[in-house]
């Protein structure tokens, strides 16, 4: 049987112009989004030859993987392809011409028996492969290299759904058919799709450590909150604390133990707070808490309750926190790089201070 034509897969799909637009809105994918990853072209075209090389002897220690892959040249083809994938993620403006290219993707690995779980897996692998270039080469510019890694999660986020639509649209084809065995499977198999996309999408938004929001997710929410907090005419907080001696810590007695001291700061966070609130790892052993609809005295009120949370939960560690405290309100707007900029300079002066600390920020 012959693979449907560009334009019927499309035109099946309804994959129009607005339709493409309104998936990039949905995930918040910009133009700033594209300039970071053109940027970003020449690091990953310098090393794209041994990425793929690397991306490609993890895929054949994979018994199903190698299997379909067969022999060398097939091997090499792919090799081909995939770097001309890899390429593409970082020199276009993600439309039309885009969405045919990983339509035709998800109709190729659908077509050779690619499972969803290995073509999700085999994606997985590529992106940290490719977070782990972005992290090597702007590791002293943090918030820079979290510009980057969010940008390019949006992308491969953008293309699971393409995918996806593939894998779906060819399984209802054949349901179509009236074949009722397709038909359970089909069913099924959507759900999984719906349930493993959503699990990829909390991975991404979670610390694996402390299960609480990353730095990415956290600045979608801070700016989220900012918005509402400016709409409504409200007022809001925001927690900024690092843990004192827990570098020593660390180095004398251990990665489990400094674990256990991360883990252990982020579920006193969960005891301080409301449910309302939005507690994040900002990253190492710094941490975050927006307050919605919270003004200074509220907020240090949750501060002093997050100290002795933290005391109960890890004791005898000789870990402190230093808290800086930084408020908005509708009167006295702020974006959200200046107010953690703001929270931050006054954890700094907690720093100066002996014990458990809390600074709060000049208005």
């Amino acid at each position: 049987m012959r693979p449907p034509t560009d334009f019927t897969l499309t035109d099946q799909l309804r994959m129009t112009d607005r339709e493409i637009r309104r998936r990039k809105e949905l995930l918040y994918i910009t133009s700033e989004d594209t300039e970071l990853l053109l940027n970003l072209k020449p690091l990953i075209a310098n090393q794209v030859d041994h990425l793929v090389e690397e991306f490609y002897h993890d895929q054949v220690q994979v018994s199903e993987i190698s299997r379909l892959i067969g022999d060398a040249d097939s091997l090499g083809r792919l090799k081909k392809h995939m770097r001309m994938y890899i390429l593409s993620l970082f020199d276009s403006d993600y439309g039309h011409d885009y969405v045919l290219s990983r339509l035709r993707i998800g109709m190729v690995h659908k077509r050779i028996g690619v499972s969803p779980k290995l073509y999700v897996a085999a994606i997985r692998n590529l992106q940290n492969r490719i977070r782990q270039i972005i992290t090597s080469q702007t590791e002293k510019d943090c918030k820079r290299c979290g510009q980057h890694i969010n940008s390019l999660e949006k992308i491969f986020f953008f293309d699971l759904q393409l995918v996806f639509d593939t894998y779906i649209h060819s399984l209802m084809d054949e349901l179509s058919r009236g074949k009722e065995e397709i038909e359970q499977y089909a069913e099924s198999l959507e759900e999984t799709v719906a349930e493993r996309t959503k699990d990829l999408f909390e991975l991404a938004r979670k610390d694996g450590l402390t299960n609480l929001l990353n730095q990415r997710s956290f600045y979608e929410e801070l700016r989220r909150e900012l918005a509402r907090t400016q709409r409504h005419g409200n007022t809001l907080s925001l927690i900024y604390f690092d843990l004192d001696n827990f570098k020593g810590i660390n180095d004398t007695l251990g990665h489990t133990r400094g674990d256990e001291i991360l883990a252990g700061a982020g579920e006193a966070m969960r005891q301080a707070i409301r449910a309302e609130d939005i507690p994040a790892r900002y990253g190492g052993d710094e941490f975050c808490i927006i307050l919605p609809q919270t003004n200074t005295e509220e907020s240090t009120m949750v501060a002093n309750r997050l100290t002795a949370a933290f005391d109960k939960t890890i004791t005898d560690s000789g870990v402190t926190m230093s808290i800086g405290i930084a408020t908005m309100n509708s009167d006295t707007p702020i974006d959200a790089d200046s107010l953690v900029k703001k929270a931050d300079n006054a954890m700094y002066k907690s720093k100066k201070k002996p014990g458990h600390a809390i600074t709060v920020a000049d208005q």
